[in-house]
């Protein structure tokens, strides 16, 4: 018992030692004061953050005034220890945030201006915890009960209050209202460093076991708890214990609160970031707490080693989409934005450090920043998480002029986040960027909060993100479901490639448990330009990532490149190879889009055929169904296609498309679906189904990869034209493009090889792993691009350019005449159309290009121009022979085609299975007119179509050329009635699916009626036994309505 007291005693006299260190300490000091005053002043944005400040708690001070327990009575209870889990406690952990909230908030007013209701009132909350947590110890200690959240939440705001109002709380005269007697007490400032001393001992936790983790990577946890603990640690009186808990802190590290110095800071790479997704990389609270540890103790040059993660706070904001949105990989949320945040620590950190280059980069960034928004207006709310906005902004903020001298290129073309394995590229536009600029992102890697994605994609167009990224569900919960661990986390729910339907990640160092999360990471092999580099041309950019997997022993390497065509339009270039080191059995080719409808058609058009499949209805067996495709629903597929293919996703909600070409020469199946809707997505896609394509090639896809260009567009009329392959022997080795834009012709040439090769394609010599040839046609000349991105020569024509020792070059010049090198064999539909009637002399020549020229063509002596389409009329039948020439060259391609002579219509009119009448027409100049019983019922161009129609119904066909003549038909359904088995020895069926029938009889070969029925069943199944039928043969006669029979013969054995 002695030793129990003495200890007591001791713990006690713990909490008499003196303290040197002056309250408020944490975001500013008395001292500064009237400086922070003269900026409420004289600052519209500082004045507001304090009169919003006021009207977020003025209702609940006042009250408190006369009534305590008003508010008191809405706290919550506080758990008994911090075991409980976030989702059991998460009332429990907005309401003490919430409450503790309006303590900070009633403390910061009284440091300004001394109101004793805002003290009275920080302080009786402040009483209600410390009576609540002094007499327990550190591991008992709790708020909500969850270990995470508190420090984030209750004991930040605890602290921060703590900071405001231990001066005014230790004067003799403080009372404060104790709850349970509904009296004032004086203050003890005893019992409120007990209470003081168990937060932040709990919050430290240093009864979890020391730091383990030096050298190793550790999620966000420490640093988001980081302030909660070190500002607690800051409100401990005694300068030893708070010295000692501090070194835990800064230098030890628990396995709650992770070293400062050993585990957390040597996490931040070279780029100086926190390698996680954007939203959860942002991590400001390391630049505060730098910030803070370095003021109060300028000793340790904290600084020196980390100027890194200045630079890193910058980075952010280059990964912008057109629409301001941050672009999404791994667990990340578009729409979280602490760019300003971090600008304003770095700010107030290098002005007080002198590290002008810093200040002004800051300066830069915030007015950049401010004007984006529409102006610098903070917005202070009472919030759960890390809410010290109103602090920061306030005591850490600076007037930034509305002019700087200066700015800052958030918008270069190429952005390589090295953790993330992700590579972007961009080509933004002066006006309207929002609906014309194009950005995205290719790559994948395995951190903390990644998904297994293998080479993933994410594209921008015309105001949406069209081809998202999986993302974060909007709650903690939602993490928890199938739909996020099983689609989202794994490659199927991701824009990439699956290897023979097995493609996986490994349980092994994945940061989730039984995630099977990781994978290796990405690694940027080319680009043009590099990081944050200015390009050499203003139209190109490209960057190509490879992925060596280990895991399921492939190979993938993807180029992802930006290409201009003008303000208005431009297309991405996605080449994407893979390749088992095992067996190559098969690749998908997996893309998902924002839309209502896939459509995937014929360059000209044309809607392909599909058909049901459930060929994705699989997985691999391990416990979490990768690849993770049996979301995808509504499959549909088409027969294997080695013609090129247009695939045009609709939005309807306004008009909006995106547009993916793929050349001819390979032949896969494309399957269309829908899965599970996007996150964040804009507008009425947030709750549709996403659009899937899947695109299966079998065999290997590396000599062969996938070759798709993609156009936003705001009309169905793209400028894309065509597409085609360009081959090295029998690699492809690139991409012919044709573009129409303004009466411009322009062809890029894009070479993307594996390897540094040589290409020779038409009038260009190419060695090197990514170039671009481009020619712009009009007006008789041609203006030409040479773009040389990783290589080390270009040539066309007479023109080389030479790699520098990047391996880039650039040039631009004009030909004075109009420039082709080849024309693809199916470049011209030549169609002739027959004369209408005999002696009219009226047949016609169509002819069709893909590329636009300045073609010319005589027939019959008389010259024609045209650049894309040209019709030739009043031709007399017969044969003509005609050649088509481009202008200015040495072009010709020839044809012979023949004019016929006028015939009648002619086809057939026959039923349908299903009860219609189908038409088919061999003969005839359409239009075709169908008239039925004397009323015209369809007009139509097709050569095969069905009406519906009714026994007795009287069906005529006519063409547009009335000497043409007619079909004529009357619908007898009765001849379709089916009969079986036929012979039989006893049992058959009369089935009449949609003949209308009165009377049925059957007679033998004598004429004698054995069977009769007046049901007019569809279908009749009689017994020949029951009629007293014997062998023989009889004749089964059908009468419909009208009294118009129909006979069949029946052989009975």
């Amino acid at each position: 018992m002695k030793r129990i007291i003495v200890l007591l005693m001791m713990f006690k006299v713990f909490f008499l030692v003196g303290q040197s260190l002056e309250h408020p300490i944490i975001w500013t000091t008395s001292a500064e004061k009237s400086e922070v005053l003269s900026k409420i002043q004289n600052h519209s944005w500082a004045s507001t953050i304090v009169s919003q400040v006021k009207g977020l708690i003025d209702s609940k001070v006042n009250a408190h005034v006369t009534n305590p327990n008003a508010f008191l009575n809405t706290i919550a209870a506080l758990a008994a220890d911090d075991n409980v889990s976030e989702a059991n406690a998460g009332s429990a952990i907005s309401n003490h945030a919430s409450t503790l909230n309006h303590a900070s908030y009633a403390a910061l007013i009284y440091h300004l201006y001394g109101e004793e209701k805002y003290a009275q009132f920080a302080a009786d909350v402040l009483w209600y915890y410390i009576e609540q947590l002094a007499p327990r110890t550190p591991d008992k200690t709790a708020m909500s009960g969850n270990y995470f959240a508190d420090p984030r939440t209750g004991y930040l705001h605890f602290a921060m209050a703590y900071d405001f109002m231990v001066n005014y709380l230790k004067k003799p005269e403080t009372r404060v209202y104790q709850k349970s007697s509904g009296n004032k007490i004086p203050f003890d400032n005893v019992k409120a460093q007990e209470a003081v001393h168990n937060i932040a001992m709990n919050a430290l936790g240093e009864f979890t076991g020391v730091d383990n983790r030096y050298g190793r990577t550790v999620s966000n946890h420490p640093i988001l708890t980081a302030p909660g603990s070190l500002f607690t640690i800051l409100c401990v009186e005694d300068d030893a214990e708070r010295e000692r808990m501090f070194n835990v802190f800064w230098n030890t590290g628990t396995k709650r609160q992770n070293s400062f110095t050993q585990t957390i800071l040597p996490i931040f790479g070279d780029q100086g970031i926190w390698p996680e997704p954007v939203s959860y990389s942002f991590m400001p609270n390391v630049t505060m707490v730098l910030n803070i540890v370095d003021r109060l103790k300028p000793e340790l040059n904290v600084m020196d080693d980390y100027t890194q993660i200045l630079d890193g706070n910058f980075l952010f904001d280059n990964l912008r989409h057109p629409n301001r949105t941050f672009v999404r990989f791994g667990d990340s949320k578009r729409k979280s934005d602490q760019t300003r945040k971090v600008y304003r620590y770095t700010h107030n950190l290098a002005s007080r450090k002198g590290l002008t280059d810093y200040v002004q980069k800051a300066e830069i960034a915030l007015r950049q920043g401010y004007d984006a928004i529409g102006g610098y207006d903070p917005d202070i709310k009472i919030s759960t998480y890390e809410n010290v906005s109103a602090f920061e902004q306030l005591f850490w903020g600076s007037d930034i002029p509305s002019i700087i001298n200066g700015e800052i290129d958030f918008e270069k073309p190429t952005v390589i986040i090295k953790h993330a394995g992700v590579a972007l590229q961009r080509n933004y536009v002066e006006e309207n960027n929002e609906d014309y600029g194009l950005c995205g992102i290719i790559g994948g890697a395995h951190y903390v909060h990644s998904h297994c994605t293998g080479i993933t994609m994410e594209l921008y167009g015309a105001n949406y993100i069209m081809a998202p990224g999986a993302g974060l569900p909007p709650t903690v919960a939602d993490r928890k479901e199938p739909v996020h661990r099983i689609y989202f986390w794994r490659h199927a729910g991701n824009n990439t490639m699956i290897v023979n339907g097995t493609t996986h990640g490994r349980q092994q160092g994945s940061w989730n448990s039984n995630s099977y999360l990781w994978m290796n990471t990405t690694v940027n092999v080319g680009a043009e330009p590099k990081h944050l580099e200015d390009p050499i041309a203003p139209n190109f950019s490209f960057a190509t990532q490879f992925l060596d997997d280990t895991i399921n022993d492939d190979q993938q390497r993807r180029t992802l490149s930006t290409i201009r065509t003008s303000e208005t339009t431009g297309y991405y270039f996605d080449m994407f190879r893979s390749k088992s080191l095992g067996e190559n059995n098969f690749h998908d080719y997996i893309y998902h889009n924002l839309g209502d409808v896939t459509n995937i058609m014929a360059m000209d058009g044309t809607e392909l055929a599909v058909s049901p499949t459930n060929r994705y209805q699989n997985d691999i067996g391990d416990i979490v169904q990768s690849p993770g495709w049996r979301y995808f629903e509504n499959t549909n597929v088409t027969e294997p296609i080695n013609t090129a293919v247009h695939v045009r996703f609709d939005l309807n909600e306004t008009n909006t498309y995106m547009n993916m070409f793929a050349p001819s020469g390979v032949a896969r199946e494309y399957t269309k679906a829908v899965g599970p809707p996007t996150r964040e997505a804009k507008g009425s896609y947030i709750n549709k189904k996403t659009q899937i394509l899947a695109i299966r090639q079998q065999g290997e896809a590396w000599d062969k990869p996938y070759v798709h260009i993609f156009e936003p567009s705001k009309s169905t009329n793209t400028s894309v034209k065509s597409v085609q392959h360009i081959f090295n022997g029998d690699v492809i080795a690139g991409a012919k493009v044709v573009s129409e834009v303004n009466d411009t012709k322009i062809t890029d040439y894009i070479f993307s090889s594996s390897t540094s090769s040589n290409i020779v394609y038409s009038d260009i010599n190419f060695t090197g792993e990514f170039g671009i040839v481009r020619t712009e046609l009009k007006d008789g000349k041609t203006d030409v691009s040479l773009y040389l991105g990783k290589g080390s020569s270009l040539k066309f024509l007479d023109e080389t350019i030479i790699g520098d020792s990047e391996g880039k070059a650039y040039t631009e010049y004009t030909l004075d005449y109009e420039y082709f090198s080849e024309i693809a064999p199916n470049n011209f539909t030549i169609e002739a159309i027959s004369e209408t009637c005999t002696g009219k002399g009226n047949g016609k020549i169509v002819i069709n290009a893909l590329e636009k020229f300045n073609y010319e063509v005589s027939i019959n002596g008389v010259d024609y121009n045209f650049t894309e389409e040209t019709t030739i009329e009043d031709l007399n039948p017969g044969t003509y022979e005609f050649c088509i020439s481009i202008k200015d060259s040495d072009f010709r391609q020839c044809y012979q085609v023949t004019i016929d002579e006028a015939t009648s219509v002619s086809g057939k009119i026959s039923t349908t299975k299903t009860g219609k009448v189908a038409i088919d027409i061999d003969k005839g100049v359409a239009p075709y007119k169908v008239i039925k019983n004397g009323v015209q019922v369809l007009e139509t161009h097709e050569k095969h179509f069905i009406v519906d129609a009714e026994q007795g119904d009287e069906i005529e066909v006519k063409t547009g050329a009335e000497c043409q003549g007619s079909m004529l038909s009357k619908i007898n359904f009765l001849s379709e009635i089916k009969l079986y088995p036929n012979p039989t020895t006893n049992t058959f069926t009369i089935l009449s699916d949609f003949a209308d029938w009165q009377n049925l009889s059957i007679y033998n070969t004598l004429g004698v009626k054995v069977y009769s029925n007046t049901t007019g069943d569809k279908k009749l199944i009689l017994n020949a036994k029951d009629h007293e039928m014997t062998a023989g043969m009889y004749f089964i006669v059908i009468q419909d309505e009208q009294g118009k029979q129909f006979s069949k013969k029946l052989i009975l054995k």
